[in-house]
Formats: C-alpha cells, structure tokens, sequence
C-alpha cells in the first residue's frame, strides 16, 4: 500500500474489536476518536473528529478517517484510534509515506511487483 506524503484525499482504515467475543464492533463511529503524531511529535486530534463506517455487514468493525493534506506531510504518522465503548480495542497503526514524485511508473502496463 502506498501512503503519498503531504497528499490530501487518502484515507485510513482501522479495525475495531470486541475483547471479549474477538468480533469486529459495528455502530460506533460516534464513539470512535484518533490520535495523530507525525514523525514522534507531539500528539493531536485527527481533524475527521470522528471516523466513518465502511460496512458493517461486509466489513464488521472497520472504521475510515479521511486525511488532509497536512496530516500526512511527515515521513512517519502513527494513529492511535480508541473508543469510548466498553470492551472495545483499536491497535495505533504507523504509516511509512513517500513522496508521490518517486512513485515508479507502469509505462508498459506492466505489474509491478515487491517481493
């Protein structure tokens, strides 16, 4: 997955589960907020104040919050998402960016793979 620094429009993807039965908790976006630091700073609110749900019958328990510009002009962002709700675990996530210039080009239409 690529993750552009200083792009607006990307979006990330957290998971929420119940600890207790280990199933993907649906119905709390109101109740989920994030934490965002970029390069080992300080910590801030995320500006998508809460995140939206994807699906819940397709995909139980998964969140997106919508990332501006200024959110991802770092090298290293880690999100720490929680919720107010009992019983409910949200792991931080860190997200490596590039530069969206160093992007290698598919001017063959061929795949490019990482192995």
């Amino acid at each position: 997955m690529a993750f552009y620094k200083n792009t607006a429009s990307q979006k990330i993807s957290i998971l929420a589960v119940n600890t207790v039965t280990g199933s993907g908790v649906t119905g709390d976006a109101s109740n989920i907020t994030g934490q965002i630091s970029k390069d080992g700073g300080s910590s801030a609110a995320t500006n998508d104040t809460n995140p939206t749900e994807l699906n819940a019958s397709n995909h139980p328990g998964v969140y997106i919050f919508d990332m501006t510009t200024a959110e991802t002009n770092a090298n290293m962002i880690n999100l720490s998402a929680s919720s107010t709700s009992t019983n409910t675990a949200i792991d931080p996530l860190v997200i490596y960016t590039m530069d969206s210039g160093n992007w290698p080009s598919d001017t063959n239409n061929s795949f490019i793979g990482f192995g």
